[in-house]
């Protein structure tokens, strides 16, 4: 997923919805190559996006394996209707190529479909809203389920129900089947659980993610610096999700540490990740360093560098 501009400062109020490039943001603010090294400064990867109008036209991705370039660049293309993206077309990624299809009603999306070119299956999804918030995203795909032994056609859903409640929001996930009737089918070999993750978002960015499952239960917590995330004024062009405000890489400011505990039939498991970055004039991040502590140390993991 890349990145686009247009996303408003004043946007912060977890209302989920769809800011899709309303408002311009000025050429210095893109970032135009990522460039991904790890801790013993060889490239990993190396993204570079070119623009028109402030407009993403073309991103292309290389990958390398100890510095050493692996397959071909990938290149995904953009094409839009005025200021909408209305299509995303991924090349030379073998089975990662794609093709998004986006459409939208009163300058909200609402609906995106999506094939790989490894999968036979298409993939929909539908965007619901109570007046700006986004309230339901609706994921489909057919599918074949059992009955009596034999085969029939149906249809796999996974639902996000989105609850607003002050400075959290309350993300629940089901999934189900439903055949041909339009009926849920509840004699699937497989059963599915509920998961719901609660968001905690301050000053535009999620401070704290607490997933819940039957059988385990994550919590992230993150800390921020004040300066302008590039991220933040890029989003929502590709792809132009409206949960994308619930995407820690996307607030407003640069994430400073990252907690996570996690724990699962009785055992606890907690991992830190700080980040360390040098600024430009305009104090926008060019240079980030991560580290991983363990054990009371330090661990210096890569950079990532970003030109303007």
């Amino acid at each position: 997923t890349l990145i686009g501009c247009g996303k408003n400062d004043d946007n912060n109020n977890n209302n989920g919805g769809g800011n899709n490039g309303n408002n311009s943001t000025s050429i210095e603010k893109l970032v135009k190559k990522i460039t991904k090294k790890d801790s013993d400064g060889n490239l990993i990867e190396v993204t570079t996006i070119d623009f028109k109008e402030q407009k993403p036209t073309t991103q292309s991705v290389v990958r390398y394996n100890n510095g050493v370039q692996t397959g071909t660049t990938r290149v995904t293309t953009f094409q839009f209707d005025g200021r909408f993206i209305k299509q995303a077309k991924r090349e030379n990624a073998g089975i990662d190529n794609y093709v998004q299809n986006f459409t939208y009603e009163n300058g909200k999306l609402v609906t995106k479909t999506e094939k790989y070119e490894s999968d036979y299956r298409t993939y929909t999804y539908q965007y619901s809203y109570a007046g700006d918030q986004l309230t339901n995203v609706l994921k489909s795909h057919p599918t074949t389920i059992y009955v009596n032994g034999a085969t029939q056609s149906a249809t796999y859903y996974e639902e996000r129900q989105f609850t607003y409640r002050g400075n959290t929001v309350i993300e629940l996930t089901t999934q189900y089947k439903k055949d041909l009737n339009g009926a849920v089918v509840t004699n699937t070999v497989f059963s599915y659980d509920t998961n719901t993750i609660t968001y905690t978002l301050s000053g535009g960015n999620v401070v704290k993610e607490v997933e819940e499952n039957p059988y385990s239960i994550s919590i992230e917590e993150y800390t921020y610096d004040t300066k302008p995330n590039p991220f933040h004024y890029m989003t929502n062009f590709v792809e132009p999700d409206p949960t994308s405000f619930l995407e820690v890489h996307n607030g407003k400011n640069n994430i400073l540490t990252y907690k996570n505990t996690h724990e699962h039939n009785g055992k606890k498991d907690e991992t830190l990740i700080s980040f360390e970055y040098t600024y430009n004039a305009a104090g926008f991040p060019t240079i980030v360093k991560q580290y991983k502590e363990e054990n009371g140390t330090r661990k210096f993991l890569g950079t990532k560098e970003y030109e303007y």
